[in-house]
Protein backbone atom coordinates (compact mmCIF):
# COMPACT_ATOMS: atom_id res chain seq x y z
CA UNK A 1 0.00 0.00 0.00
CA UNK A 2 1.42 3.43 -0.96
CA UNK A 3 0.74 5.86 1.84
CA UNK A 4 1.28 9.97 0.93
CA UNK A 5 2.11 11.28 3.97
CA UNK A 6 1.90 15.01 2.72
CA UNK A 7 -2.42 14.07 2.20
CA UNK A 8 -2.05 12.53 5.80
CA UNK A 9 -0.84 16.00 6.95
CA UNK A 10 -3.97 17.23 4.83
CA UNK A 11 -6.28 15.07 7.23
CA UNK A 12 -4.79 15.44 10.38
CA UNK A 13 -4.94 19.63 9.86
CA UNK A 14 -8.32 19.20 9.15
CA UNK A 15 -9.53 16.92 12.28
CA UNK A 16 -7.25 19.29 14.21
CA UNK A 17 -8.83 22.63 13.54
CA UNK A 18 -12.25 20.83 13.02
CA UNK A 19 -13.28 21.70 9.31
CA UNK A 20 -12.24 21.66 6.09
CA UNK A 21 -12.65 25.93 6.03
CA UNK A 22 -10.37 26.48 9.35
CA UNK A 23 -7.76 24.16 7.61
CA UNK A 24 -7.70 26.20 4.51
CA UNK A 25 -6.52 29.02 6.42
CA UNK A 26 -3.67 27.15 8.38
CA UNK A 27 -2.67 25.49 4.91
CA UNK A 28 -3.32 28.39 2.86
CA UNK A 29 -4.90 26.83 0.45
CA UNK A 30 -8.54 26.24 -0.94
CA UNK A 31 -10.94 23.72 1.16
CA UNK A 32 -11.96 22.36 -1.93
CA UNK A 33 -8.06 21.57 -2.79
CA UNK A 34 -8.00 19.75 0.79
CA UNK A 35 -11.04 17.97 0.70
CA UNK A 36 -10.35 16.38 -2.42
CA UNK A 37 -6.22 16.03 -1.26
CA UNK A 38 -8.46 13.11 1.78
CA UNK A 39 -11.11 11.77 -1.27
CA UNK A 40 -7.63 10.49 -2.86
CA UNK A 41 -6.22 9.43 0.39
CA UNK A 42 -9.20 7.67 0.99
CA UNK A 43 -9.07 5.87 -2.73
CA UNK A 44 -5.01 4.97 -2.23
CA UNK A 45 -5.88 3.33 1.23
CA UNK A 46 -9.27 1.86 0.31
CA UNK A 47 -11.11 3.11 3.36
CA UNK A 48 -13.64 5.86 4.22
CA UNK A 49 -11.68 8.46 6.97
CA UNK A 50 -14.20 10.92 8.04
CA UNK A 51 -17.70 10.99 8.34
CA UNK A 52 -18.69 13.19 5.28
CA UNK A 53 -22.02 15.40 5.36
CA UNK A 54 -21.09 16.26 8.19
CA UNK A 55 -20.25 20.11 8.73
CA UNK A 56 -17.33 19.51 11.49
CA UNK A 57 -14.39 16.66 10.88
CA UNK A 58 -14.79 13.41 12.45
CA UNK A 59 -12.79 10.80 12.26
CA UNK A 60 -13.81 7.06 11.31
CA UNK A 61 -12.13 4.19 13.02
CA UNK A 62 -9.83 3.91 10.06
CA UNK A 63 -9.30 7.49 10.23
CA UNK A 64 -8.07 7.75 13.53
CA UNK A 65 -5.80 4.26 12.56
CA UNK A 66 -4.22 6.65 9.68
CA UNK A 67 -3.83 9.51 11.97
CA UNK A 68 -2.01 6.73 15.01
CA UNK A 69 0.44 5.97 12.01
CA UNK A 70 1.21 9.07 11.40
CA UNK A 71 2.16 10.32 14.78
CA UNK A 72 3.69 7.69 15.17
CA UNK A 73 5.85 8.06 12.13
CA UNK A 74 6.79 11.36 13.24
CA UNK A 75 7.62 10.37 16.60
CA UNK A 76 10.30 7.90 15.16
CA UNK A 77 11.76 10.40 13.12
CA UNK A 78 12.35 12.57 16.15
CA UNK A 79 13.89 9.78 17.95
CA UNK A 80 16.34 9.13 14.96
CA UNK A 81 17.04 12.66 15.16
CA UNK A 82 17.34 13.01 18.23
CA UNK A 83 19.67 9.93 18.46
CA UNK A 84 21.80 11.13 15.42
CA UNK A 85 22.74 14.26 17.37
CA UNK A 86 24.08 12.44 19.83
CA UNK A 87 26.29 10.22 17.59
CA UNK A 88 27.13 13.20 16.18
CA UNK A 89 28.00 15.38 19.42
CA UNK A 90 25.43 18.37 18.06
CA UNK A 91 23.89 17.46 21.57
CA UNK A 92 20.72 20.20 19.96
CA UNK A 93 17.33 19.73 20.36
CA UNK A 94 14.13 20.68 22.13
CA UNK A 95 11.68 19.16 24.29
CA UNK A 96 7.87 20.30 25.47
CA UNK A 97 6.30 19.03 28.42
CA UNK A 98 3.11 20.60 30.32
CA UNK A 99 2.61 20.23 34.08
CA UNK A 100 -0.21 20.86 36.51
CA UNK A 101 -0.41 24.48 38.32
CA UNK A 102 0.93 22.74 41.97
CA UNK A 103 4.44 21.55 40.60
CA UNK A 104 5.65 25.31 40.17
CA UNK A 105 8.27 25.82 42.71
CA UNK A 106 12.27 25.21 44.05
CA UNK A 107 12.00 21.36 43.05
CA UNK A 108 10.75 22.15 39.21
CA UNK A 109 13.40 24.85 38.76
CA UNK A 110 16.35 22.93 40.31
CA UNK A 111 15.45 20.06 37.90
CA UNK A 112 14.85 22.48 34.92
CA UNK A 113 18.53 23.64 35.96
CA UNK A 114 20.20 20.45 36.21
CA UNK A 115 18.67 19.47 32.60
CA UNK A 116 19.85 22.68 30.98
CA UNK A 117 23.15 22.16 32.61
CA UNK A 118 23.60 18.88 31.26
CA UNK A 119 21.82 19.24 28.05
CA UNK A 120 23.93 23.15 26.72
CA UNK A 121 22.53 22.55 23.42
CA UNK A 122 18.53 21.88 24.45
CA UNK A 123 16.08 24.43 24.59
CA UNK A 124 12.81 23.93 26.90
CA UNK A 125 9.07 24.77 26.11
CA UNK A 126 7.09 24.41 29.20
CA UNK A 127 2.70 24.65 29.26
CA UNK A 128 1.45 25.53 32.66
CA UNK A 129 -2.46 24.26 32.66
CA UNK A 130 -5.35 22.19 33.63
CA UNK A 131 -6.12 18.32 32.98
CA UNK A 132 -7.90 18.69 30.24
CA UNK A 133 -5.93 21.07 28.05
CA UNK A 134 -2.87 18.85 28.94
CA UNK A 135 -4.52 15.65 27.69
CA UNK A 136 -5.21 17.29 24.13
CA UNK A 137 -1.91 18.81 23.79
CA UNK A 138 -0.57 15.08 24.19
CA UNK A 139 -3.07 13.74 21.61
CA UNK A 140 -2.03 16.17 19.15
CA UNK A 141 1.59 15.82 19.91
CA UNK A 142 2.32 19.49 20.83
CA UNK A 143 3.74 18.04 24.14
CA UNK A 144 5.70 15.15 24.82
CA UNK A 145 4.34 14.70 27.61
CA UNK A 146 2.79 15.91 30.46
CA UNK A 147 2.88 15.73 34.44
CA UNK A 148 -0.78 16.10 36.82
CA UNK A 149 -3.20 14.79 39.38
CA UNK A 150 -4.88 12.02 38.28
CA UNK A 151 -5.67 12.53 34.65
CA UNK A 152 -8.47 12.15 32.89
CA UNK A 153 -9.08 8.40 31.49
CA UNK A 154 -8.16 8.11 27.66
CA UNK A 155 -7.57 5.24 25.58
CA UNK A 156 -4.44 6.84 23.95
CA UNK A 157 -3.01 8.20 26.95
CA UNK A 158 -0.43 6.29 29.42
CA UNK A 159 1.10 6.67 32.41
CA UNK A 160 4.86 6.44 32.66
CA UNK A 161 4.96 6.38 36.56
CA UNK A 162 2.76 7.71 39.10
CA UNK A 163 3.07 8.60 43.10
CA UNK A 164 1.15 8.77 46.04
CA UNK A 165 0.81 12.63 46.53
CA UNK A 166 -2.33 13.02 49.41
CA UNK A 167 -4.36 16.26 49.14
CA UNK A 168 -4.03 18.02 52.86
CA UNK A 169 -5.70 21.30 54.61
CA UNK A 170 -3.49 23.49 54.47
CA UNK A 171 -3.69 26.39 56.97
CA UNK A 172 -1.88 29.22 58.90
CA UNK A 173 -0.29 28.03 61.94
CA UNK A 174 -2.31 30.27 64.24
CA UNK A 175 -5.44 28.76 62.56
CA UNK A 176 -7.62 27.06 65.42
CA UNK A 177 -8.08 23.73 63.96
CA UNK A 178 -3.97 23.37 63.06
CA UNK A 179 -2.62 21.86 65.95
CA UNK A 180 -5.12 18.79 65.10
CA UNK A 181 -3.73 15.61 63.48
CA UNK A 182 -6.75 15.56 61.53
CA UNK A 183 -10.23 17.34 60.09
CA UNK A 184 -12.83 15.97 58.49
CA UNK A 185 -14.77 16.86 55.04
CA UNK A 186 -17.45 18.49 57.64
CA UNK A 187 -15.15 20.87 59.27
CA UNK A 188 -13.18 21.60 55.80
CA UNK A 189 -15.94 22.69 54.28
CA UNK A 190 -16.97 24.96 57.10
CA UNK A 191 -14.14 26.91 56.91
CA UNK A 192 -13.55 29.59 54.67
CA UNK A 193 -11.32 28.23 51.48
CA UNK A 194 -9.39 29.11 48.60
CA UNK A 195 -9.21 26.69 46.11
CA UNK A 196 -8.79 26.00 42.31
CA UNK A 197 -10.84 26.18 39.69
CA UNK A 198 -13.02 22.94 38.53
CA UNK A 199 -11.04 22.54 35.39
CA UNK A 200 -8.02 21.80 37.75
CA UNK A 201 -8.13 17.79 38.84
CA UNK A 202 -7.32 18.53 42.32
CA UNK A 203 -9.96 20.57 42.65
CA UNK A 204 -12.54 18.13 40.58
CA UNK A 205 -11.01 15.32 44.13
CA UNK A 206 -12.26 17.96 46.84
CA UNK A 207 -15.54 18.13 45.21
CA UNK A 208 -16.43 14.76 44.61
CA UNK A 209 -15.08 14.17 48.47
CA UNK A 210 -17.49 16.25 49.71
CA UNK A 211 -20.64 15.24 47.41
CA UNK A 212 -19.49 11.96 49.38
CA UNK A 213 -19.88 13.36 52.75
CA UNK A 214 -23.10 14.87 51.44
CA UNK A 215 -20.70 18.37 51.92
CA UNK A 216 -21.19 21.28 49.92
CA UNK A 217 -17.70 22.85 48.37
CA UNK A 218 -18.25 26.94 48.61
CA UNK A 219 -14.90 28.47 48.55
CA UNK A 220 -14.38 32.48 48.90
CA UNK A 221 -11.46 32.56 46.78
CA UNK A 222 -11.18 30.74 43.15
CA UNK A 223 -8.28 31.02 41.63
CA UNK A 224 -5.92 28.87 38.91
CA UNK A 225 -2.67 30.23 40.63
CA UNK A 226 -1.70 28.46 43.69
CA UNK A 227 0.70 31.30 45.09
CA UNK A 228 -2.34 33.22 45.26
CA UNK A 229 -3.99 30.40 47.54
CA UNK A 230 -1.23 30.00 49.47
CA UNK A 231 -0.75 33.67 50.28
CA UNK A 232 -4.46 33.70 51.04
CA UNK A 233 -3.76 31.22 53.87
CA UNK A 234 -0.88 32.81 54.86
CA UNK A 235 -2.67 36.15 55.04
CA UNK A 236 -5.31 33.88 57.21
CA UNK A 237 -8.10 34.78 55.24
CA UNK A 238 -8.86 30.93 54.37
CA UNK A 239 -7.91 27.17 53.99
CA UNK A 240 -6.81 26.09 50.94
CA UNK A 241 -6.38 22.17 50.36
CA UNK A 242 -2.77 21.20 48.23
CA UNK A 243 -0.61 18.47 48.51
CA UNK A 244 2.74 19.18 50.92
CA UNK A 245 5.10 19.52 48.19
CA UNK A 246 3.33 22.36 46.91
CA UNK A 247 3.87 24.39 49.97
CA UNK A 248 6.81 23.14 51.02
CA UNK A 249 9.06 26.31 51.55
CA UNK A 250 6.05 27.81 53.80
CA UNK A 251 6.02 24.58 56.00
CA UNK A 252 9.45 24.68 56.52
CA UNK A 253 9.88 28.27 58.03
CA UNK A 254 6.54 27.40 60.11
CA UNK A 255 4.27 29.73 58.55
CA UNK A 256 1.79 27.10 57.59
CA UNK A 257 0.99 23.56 58.20
CA UNK A 258 -0.72 20.72 56.64
CA UNK A 259 -3.23 18.75 58.47
CA UNK A 260 -4.61 14.97 57.45
CA UNK A 261 -7.97 15.33 55.67
CA UNK A 262 -9.91 12.35 56.64
CA UNK A 263 -11.70 11.07 53.26
CA UNK A 264 -9.88 7.95 51.28
CA UNK A 265 -10.23 10.09 47.96
CA UNK A 266 -8.03 13.04 49.63
CA UNK A 267 -5.73 9.72 50.45
CA UNK A 268 -5.50 8.09 47.14
CA UNK A 269 -4.88 10.80 44.98
CA UNK A 270 -1.96 10.20 42.74
CA UNK A 271 0.57 12.13 40.14
CA UNK A 272 1.19 10.77 36.78
CA UNK A 273 3.67 11.44 34.05
CA UNK A 274 1.72 10.74 31.06
CA UNK A 275 2.35 10.70 27.18
CA UNK A 276 0.34 9.98 24.52
CA UNK A 277 -0.03 5.46 23.63
CA UNK A 278 3.37 4.61 21.56
CA UNK A 279 5.06 7.74 21.44
CA UNK A 280 8.65 7.21 20.86
CA UNK A 281 10.66 9.31 23.57
CA UNK A 282 14.56 10.40 22.79
CA UNK A 283 17.07 9.87 25.43
CA UNK A 284 16.90 13.64 26.26
CA UNK A 285 13.15 13.45 26.72
CA UNK A 286 13.66 10.02 29.28
CA UNK A 287 16.22 12.21 30.59
CA UNK A 288 14.12 14.97 31.46
CA UNK A 289 11.46 12.64 33.10
CA UNK A 290 13.77 10.76 34.84
CA UNK A 291 14.63 13.70 36.44
CA UNK A 292 11.21 15.05 37.19
CA UNK A 293 10.47 11.50 38.72
CA UNK A 294 13.35 11.99 41.15
CA UNK A 295 12.78 15.23 42.32
CA UNK A 296 9.38 15.79 41.98
CA UNK A 297 7.60 12.56 43.12
CA UNK A 298 10.05 10.90 44.90
CA UNK A 299 7.72 8.29 46.15
CA UNK A 300 6.97 6.94 42.55
CA UNK A 301 4.76 3.60 43.12
CA UNK A 302 4.90 2.33 39.49
CA UNK A 303 7.89 3.34 37.10
CA UNK A 304 6.84 0.26 33.75
CA UNK A 305 9.24 0.12 31.16
CA UNK A 306 7.18 -0.61 28.43
CA UNK A 307 4.61 2.50 28.74
CA UNK A 308 1.82 0.50 28.74
CA UNK A 309 -0.11 1.14 31.48
CA UNK A 310 -3.19 3.42 31.05
CA UNK A 311 -3.38 6.73 33.24
CA UNK A 312 -5.99 6.54 36.20
CA UNK A 313 -9.34 8.25 35.73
Amino acid sequence: MQINDRRIHFLYEAWRSGSMRQASEILEMAPSSISRQIAQLEREIGSTLIEHGRREIVLTEAGHAVLEYYRNRHSSLEMLNAQLRDLSAARTGHVKFAIGEGFLGEALYRTLDEFMDGYPGFTLSLSVTDTTEMVRLLLEDEVHFGLGFHPLSHPQVVSRFRAAVPLKAIMHAAHPLADRSSISIAELCAEPLALMGQAFRIRQMIDLAAADSGQLVSPVLVSNSIPVLIRSACARRAVTVLPEFSVRSELSNGQLVAVRIVSSAMQSVYVHLITRRNRILSPQVMALTEQMRKRLAPSALYAPTDGKEPAAS
